[in-house]
């Protein structure tokens, strides 16, 4: 018996390469959600909206994803991405915020300095007697110094970048969610 071997075997197909990814620019999604939580977290009375779970911050982090999305089609965003424009998005908030923030500290400034006496006399019924009660004062005080301006923004930093990042993160999931159900919704042709 003799075997068949074709002359011209075809070689095997070779999957193609995908190409790659575009790089992400998360500059301009991060400014704009930096801008919006670092305005709304910073003005007051609009800013105790923070009080529900920090909305703002997490709304900021959750626009900076959205606005990725029109840089790569959703279903290849990953929540990394979503993390990392809310951290930067936290960052560049707590700047914008500790700027608006001292700009108001030294419009009320008159006023805090008024209040300044009311604020000892509750610290000493409360018996407040240390470092942390210097800390309190100097906080609650008109001054705007160096301390002020530095303490302001590391907290808005910590606390905006964390924040920003779960509304990123979250926003991915909310995003591949509804697309998902609405991909399960269509009826085949």
């Amino acid at each position: 018996m003799t075997s068949f071997e074709p002359e011209n075997p075809e070689p095997p197909s070779q999957p193609r390469p995908q190409a790659p990814l575009p790089e992400l620019d998360f500059t301009q999604p991060a400014m704009a959600g930096g801008m919006l939580l670092g305005l709304l977290s910073s003005i007051p009375i609009i800013n105790f909206g923070n009080c529900l779970c920090c909305m703002w911050v997490m709304l900021g982090g959750g626009v900076a994803t959205v606005m990725l999305t029109r840089q790569r089609p959703l279903n290849l965003l990953t929540s990394g991405d979503g993390a990392f424009a809310g951290v930067l998005s936290g960052s560049f908030g707590a700047l914008i915020a500790t700027m608006v923030q001292m700009a108001i500290h030294a419009l009320t400034a008159q006023f805090m300095e008024s209040q300044q006496q009311q604020m000892e006399e509750l610290l000493n019924k409360v018996g407040m007697e240390s470092p942390m009660r210097d800390w309190v004062l100097r906080v609650t005080s008109g001054e705007i110094s160096t301390f002020t301006v530095v303490f302001t923004f590391v907290s808005n930093l910590i606390v905006f970048s964390l924040f920003a990042m779960i509304g990123g993160i979250l926003a991915v999931a909310i995003l591949k969610r509804r697309e998902n159900k609405g991909a399960g919704n269509r009826e085949p042709i």
